[in-house]
């Protein structure tokens, strides 16, 4: 059987301290170049690997953050989670990563799975209306926790997000200050997640404060996925009175009714405006190119990360709430309405 290294041995080969190899491994970061590769070249020469459960053992303290995600075919929860394991790696915290699927079942079983694991923090990119007792035990058990695409109304939980309702309500307010009166609404899941109703309000007021009656024969709730749109587009054009212009509260919804505009020969923004919501890379991309909503996924993942595990590493949990600005990004797909 072959002999397995210890982490002395690494340090005495690389001519180092112990703290320096635990350095090394938990944040290279903090180690100049020369000497974090000196150490990484003789762990890969001597086919060292860390045993991350046994240390998290013997320091009583786990290095596993939890995340939960709606989906990872929306590539913008993909950019913030991207954000949130590169700040992890930097101070030596893994991520475990689950789907949520939009399913509130699926969302506890999760949920509950982090805290039999007791995993060091969780980060929830949002949650269902049915999970907040499990939420509650998460932060009473004692394990940060942190809502990310969000602005919670709950003193107990800290947050890094932005306003959904007056992103979607200044979008609202953008078609109709080019001049359109009825605007339909393709929309995710707003009658189990808070942020997507949020985004619903916004558009409802926005046509509340101007005079406009809400039609809910304009309101689609769908999935958030290309196919949704497609379909709900269809439907909204189908219409014997069909709207002038399509918020889609969704890139990958507006993406998807786009199609379906092409596939019933009407043209963008000649014969309907359609707008999105997130900026995702494809938003620059499509033909013609989408008016959105921009959301600084990146920077949320970010600051998340870094704000949760200052909490962990500290052990003093204070209250952290932070609120970032969307920007409304205009291209060619909303125009003023043929007369």
């Amino acid at each position: 059987m072959p002999h397995k290294m210890t982490m002395q041995e690494i340090a005495r080969l690389a001519g180092v301290s112990l703290a320096t190899v635990s350095r090394a491994i938990h944040s290279p970061g903090l180690l100049r170049a020369p000497t974090r590769q000196r150490v990484l070249q003789v762990m890969a020469e001597h086919r060292y690997v860390y045993n991350a459960a046994a240390g998290d053992l013997s320091r009583q303290r786990s290095t596993v953050i939890g995340l939960t995600v709606p989906t990872t075919q929306n590539p913008i929860f993909a950019t913030s989670t991207l954000a949130i394991e590169e700040r992890a790696q930097e101070k030596g915290f893994s991520i475990i990563l689950g789907n949520t699927r939009y399913n509130p079942d699926t969302e506890r079983q999760l949920l509950q799975g982090f805290l039999e694991r007791r995993v060091a923090g969780i980060i929830l990119t949002g949650y269902a209306f049915q999970q907040e007792d499990i939420v509650r035990e998460i932060v009473a058990s004692g394990i940060p926790c942190l809502v990310i695409w969000e602005q919670l109304a709950d003193d107990a939980l800290d947050y890094v997000g932005f306003d959904n309702r007056e992103a979607a309500r200044a979008m609202t307010d953008y078609l109709i200050a080019l001049g359109h009166r009825r605007i339909g609404l393709i929309i995710g899941p707003y009658s189990r997640i808070g942020r997507v109703q949020k985004r619903f309000d916004g558009y409802r007021q926005a046509l509340q404060g101007h005079g406009l009656a809400l039609d809910p024969d304009l309101v689609i709730e769908n999935a958030p996925v290309l196919e949704d749109g497609r379909e709900a587009m269809g439907r909204l054009m189908s219409l014997p009175e069909p709207p002038t212009a399509v918020f889609a509260a969704s890139d990958l919804l507006a993406i998807g009714a786009l199609r379906a505009t092409k596939e019933m020969g009407l043209r963008v923004p000649q014969d309907v405006s359609l707008a999105g919501f997130d900026d995702i890379d494809f938003a620059a991309y499509c033909d013609p190119p989408l008016t959105t909503m921009r959301v600084p996924s990146h920077d949320i993942g970010q600051l998340a990360a870094t704000v949760l595990m200052e909490t962990i590493e500290t052990g003093q949990p204070q209250r952290r709430r932070y609120s970032l600005n969307t920007d409304l990004i205009m291209r060619a797909s909303c125009a003023a309405p043929r007369a």
